[in-house]
């Protein structure tokens, strides 16, 4: 009775507030409550035009079970096999929820269901449900959405909104102890796992050491692939990937990590570990003395470590995706430093493990820099803000060039000339670590005359780059052609090229292969310079039409003034840099100084990194400025092409600061701008923001010439002031096929 008492009352509600629904907050912590409420809320929302991949999720919560099994099971059928992962461990729960023993009945239809599934479909739930973890997330985000309700009724979509958080937040809370089990109970049927091993290194330490076997394989000689990483008990799908694909798995963790002892110490050993844990590689029974390695990220960045010194003579090949290069992409980008560097630090070295807990602190970390930013203090006083002393953090505050702390982790110049190797770089257009990827493919063959380095770069961010990438890319729809398995097929399809000598990648067409957004091909060329035939070179002008400046063809006399307030903190600038996501309706033009060109006469693809000249001059020593280019469609759509954030002062040198002479012109010049491969459409235009960074996410650059960590709030009693000329350009590397 009561039910039908507050549908009816819930129905005249809706009809006379303009759907909205009532809603009043219960205690978080009364778990039937809370229950109760959401039941009521999702049989409340409107369900008509929800997905069959939404509904369900209704459907469930609201407690319709047998119509949640007719639209998960529907949803399945129209679904391809390897992208069901999450709808298939949906129905095992649906179906736990509807019997008598929940906890029972899922044991044995997730047990069943990975039984049922191959290798790779397991270490693909692998990778997804563990690796990557979302459950404190999830409750995470149910939980501050619900916080942030402020009075008595709610719209429709925040309703919606806060179902399909609960349902997130339900399952995966129910279920993460039980999938894990499962998973872990599978993998121990498929492979001989040994995750006791410590390897003892030269100078009295020792690393810790997983090695996997595909069970009934063991006795045969074969290739090692190594995995060495600081994301200690994240790495075993991938090392029992390659047991699946007929290599010894090897997971090697960085010193301190797992079962080793001592302090954890990032990037500081890998230079010389991974080589000795390569040479105890090459000595054990199972070797054929050859090894490959792969990984992203941090564990692309240790195999370039492993190289620091000399090339082991068992490793034949790395395969390094979005590697990092400490000091040139992380903690800062072209010597700005970000602050999500600062929490990363606890994650890794807090345990022999992960501290998940600290890391899913989303709270913390949003309160930490928004503290930062409003009290205005010295960027090097993070962590008393924070109350907790960050060794790593404070260690970064002390070497703001690329001096000899960064150097000694990676290959420096000369170095690179002893790396013999084939390697293949990885990154996408979107990766957080381009720069990094980058700067060693780059040095690589300043330093060696034609090396055998491929490089494959697509519409891919960080992760995707070391996976598969979905369909679309923070709303944007990708290529067909882009949707390849990287993880899963093309880095063995090189390993069985390079340690089995099979054939060469097919996509491998040349040594530079990238993903053209918009035509759905791919193009391969020879070198980087070779992807491009022309330019589109654009000067600033003063010339102003309503809230943008005109791009000019030919540079000119103008100048253009910006005024930027360090003192002034109920607002920010340079927000948009960092492209998420990478279409929208609308920039903030009052944003920084933003310049429109004429629309393009013909097609075009931008192939690289676009270049700037940019002449100005400032009142002060110092500033940190970008510049973002945008796509204008003749739709009026923006695109996010790419960016560049960097320090003037080391704009010519990243190891020694040059302070601007306050007032007097100076040209600053960059080329390690975001590379990017797209078609430009007739008719579109680009937009250039030029600006200024004063935002939380990173340090903020007052100008005196002091070192920027020490700076403060104090330092801004005089605005900046910066006037740039009709000198300044923008020049955009472009293929064009009329001159092919």
């Amino acid at each position: 009775m009561k039910k039908i008492i507050f549908a009816v009352f819930l129905t005249l509600e809706l009809a006379a507030f303009g759907q909205e629904i009532p809603f009043k907050k219960v205690v978080l912590s009364d778990a039937k409550a809370l229950a109760k409420q959401m039941q009521q809320l999702a049989t409340a929302c409107d369900q008509e035009k929800l997905s069959a991949y939404d509904l369900f999720k209704f459907q469930i919560i609201s407690g319709k079970y047998k119509e949640a099994k007719a639209t998960i099971e529907q949803s399945i059928k129209d679904t391809p096999r390897e992208e069901s992962i999450y709808l298939d461990m949906y129905q095992v729960y649906l179906k736990a929820t509807m019997s008598s023993n929940f906890k029972d009945t899922f044991e044995q239809l997730y047990r069943k269901h990975l039984m049922n599934s191959d290798d790779f479909e397991v270490l693909n739930v692998d990778d997804t449900m563990i690796s990557r973890d979302a459950t404190d997330y999830f409750i995470a985000d149910f939980k501050n959405n619900y916080e942030r309700i402020e009075g008595e009724k709610i719209s429709m979509e925040i309703a919606q909104n806060l179902v399909k958080k609960y349902f997130f937040k339900t399952v995966y809370a129910a279920t993460r102890n039980l999938v894990f089990e499962e998973i872990r109970k599978d993998h121990k049927r498929r492979y001989k796992i040994n995750d006791s091993i410590l390897v003892p290194t030269k100078d009295g330490a020792e690393v810790s050491v997983v090695l996997i076997q595909r069970k009934g394989t063991t006795s045969i000689k074969k290739p090692a692939v190594l995995i060495a990483s600081i994301y200690a008990g994240t790495n075993e799908a991938g090392a029992m990937l390659s047991a699946s694909k007929g290599y010894v798995g090897v997971i090697m963790n960085t010193r301190g990590k797992r079962l080793s002892s001592g302090e954890v110490k990032p990037f500081e050993y890998e230079n010389t570990d991974v080589y000795e844990v390569i040479d105890w590689i090459s000595k054990q029974p199972w070797s054929n003395q050859k090894v490959g390695m792969y990984g992203g990220s941090y564990n692309g960045f240790t195999q370039w470590a492993s190289m620091k010194h000399k090339v082991h003579p068992a490793l034949k090949t790395i395969v390094p995706i979005v590697a990092i290069a400490p000091g040139i992409d992380y903690p800062m980008e072209n010597n700005v430093l970000h602050n999500y560097s600062y929490s990363w630090n606890f994650y890794v070295s807090n345990t022999k493990f992960l501290d998940n807990e600290v890391s899913n602190d989303y709270n913390r970390w949003e309160n930490l820099k928004n503290t930062w930013y409003n009290s205005g203090v010295a960027y090097n006083k993070l962590d008393s803000i924070d109350g907790t002393v960050n060794k790593l953090w404070n260690a970064y505050m002390q070497h703001p060039s690329y001096d000899g702390y960064w150097k000694k982790m990676i290959p420096y110049q000369e170095e690179f000339s002893k790396i013999d190797i084939p390697i293949l770089t990885i990154t996408g257009y979107y990766d957080d670590s381009q720069r990094g990827a980058m700067y060693y493919y780059n040095q690589h063959h300043k330093y060696v005359k034609n090396p055998n380095h491929y490089l494959l770069v697509g519409p891919y961010d960080h992760w995707t780059s070391q996976t598969q990438p979905a369909a679309y890319l923070r709303n944007y729809k990708l290529d067909e052609a882009a949707l390849i398995n990287i993880r899963y097929d093309l880095v063995y399809q090189w390993f069985d090229y390079i340690l089995k000598g099979k054939e060469k990648p097919s996509i491998l067409k040349d040594k530079v292969n990238f993903q053209v957004m918009g035509t759905n091909t791919w193009m391969h060329k020879p070198s980087l310079s070779a992807m491009t035939n022309d330019t589109l070179q654009f000067h600033l002008s003063a010339e102003k039409t309503m809230d943008f400046y005109a791009l000019k063809s030919k540079a000119n006399t103008a100048k253009i003034e910006m005024t930027v307030d360090f003192r002034d903190r109920k607002s920010m600038a340079n927000t948009e840099y960092y492209p998420w996501p990478l279409e929208k309706e609308n920039i903030k033009i009052k944003d920084g100084l933003v310049f429109k060109s004429n629309p393009l006469k013909e097609d075009v693809i931008i192939n690289g990194s676009f270049l700037g000249n940019l002449e100005f001059a400032i009142n002060k020593k110092d500033v940190d400025f970008s510049v973002v280019l945008y796509l204008l469609t003749p739709e009026g759509t923006y695109y996010h092409l790419s960016y560049y954030i960097g320090r003037a002062s080391f704009a010519k040198d990243r190891e020694q600061r040059n302070l601007l002479i306050p007032n007097k012109m100076t040209q600053v010049s960059f080329t390690n701008s975001k590379l990017i491969s797209k078609k430009l459409e007739k008719g579109s235009s680009i937009v250039i923001v030029v600006n200024v960074n004063k935002n939380n996410n990173a340090q903020i650059n007052y100008g005196t010439g002091k070192d920027v960590n020490v700076e403060s709030i104090e330092d801004a009693k005089t605005s900046l002031k910066i006037t740039f000329t009709g000198q300044s350009s923008i020049s955009l590397p472009v293929w064009n096929d009329t001159k092919h």
